[in-house]
């Protein structure tokens, strides 16, 4: 095996057999293919889940070497406007495959980025060859699909990765790789990726090639999070009504900005810390509305030092 070769796709499962956390849906699946009776499909859910791995494994049950005459498969990379609906995907639709039989299929990955017009067209190419074609919408977002095309597709929901399965998973990695790792390093993992395995992949991957053993530390640090402990101690100074607006400010920019910490996912650690604090209602609904504002306003902005100052007035409003 290649020693480059990125971890996500090395150890991608190949078979259904092998989607790991999405029982329900990978049963559902093997039964309608054994009946022979695959409907077109959406495959919604949040990134990491399985969602591209198991469509790629449905197409190796179904056709083995023969995907190449039978299935394409459109990217985030490729233009996802009305021609390309009206051009490729229509040809391939209409193509006549002469030494291969049963359906083709067609997989549209990131779906919900298609224009709604490409999706008004896309419809009308479903409805007419449906007999020999079947599609796939592999999306985030379910609500960005017209439900013209909704109400043509199963919607199969993929679940978020438990943490145990993650788990499992990364210390399987690390045994084959020869990884020293703790306990508390894989639950850091585990708890950093917040259901996605790919990014915990990814990011053991990213670890591994730091040193030879696994630390906590070292987790946080190449996920570029702020290390839980170091949330509370924030989040526990910004709350006391002793600190002035100076003091939590200088705090800040020591603890957070020259570390060069993201405020993005600082904030993202923070709602996390105050939903366990003991705080009432009323304040607890307070800063997660405001902090909810400013975590909006930072995703598409750049100006981080009006931002820091924002998360101090959030506290001494």
């Amino acid at each position: 095996m290649n020693e480059n070769l990125l971890w996500i796709e090395k150890y991608r499962p190949t078979q259904l057999k092998d989607i790991v956390g999405q029982s329900t849906t990978i049963n559902l699946l093997n039964k309608m293919i054994d009946n022979g009776s695959l409907p077109h499909l959406i495959l919604n859910g949040k990134s990491g889940t399985g969602k591209t791995s198991t469509i790629m494994a449905v197409v190796n049950k179904l056709y083995g070497n023969n995907k190449v005459f039978n299935v394409i498969k459109l990217d985030a990379s490729d233009d996802r406007g009305i021609n390309t609906v009206r051009d490729e995907i229509k040809g391939f639709a209409e193509k006549i495959t002469i030494f291969n039989k049963g359906i083709k299929l067609i997989i549209l990955d990131e779906a919900d980025a298609m224009t709604f017009d490409a999706q008004f067209a896309l419809r009308r190419i479903m409805e007419t060859y449906s007999d020999t074609t079947r599609f796939c919408f592999i999306c985030n977002y379910d609500n960005k699909i017209i439900p013209a095309i909704k109400a043509r597709c199963l919607n199969l929901r993929f679940q978020p990765i438990s943490k145990d399965i993650i788990k499992s998973r990364i210390k399987e990695i690390c045994t084959n790789e020869k990884i020293k790792h703790s306990r508390h390093s894989i639950d850091t993992i585990s708890s950093i990726c917040n259901g996605d395995l790919r990014k915990a992949i990814n990011l053991l991957q990213s670890i591994s090639m730091r040193g030879d053993k696994i630390t906590k530390k070292i987790c946080y640090e190449t996920a570029g999070i702020p290390d839980i402990e170091l949330v509370h101690y924030i989040f526990d100074f910004l709350y006391d009504k002793n600190n002035s607006f100076l003091d939590c400010y200088n705090m800040i920019n020591e603890k957070l900005i020259i570390s060069g910490y993201s405020l993005s996912l600082f904030l993202n650690e923070l709602v996390k810390v105050i939903i366990k604090k003991d705080i009432n209602e009323f304040l607890l609904s307070k800063y997660l509305h405001k902090l909810a504002e400013l975590e909006n306003a930072v995703s598409i902005s750049t100006f981080g030092t009006i931002y820091t100052l924002s998360i101090i007035g959030i506290f001494k409003e």
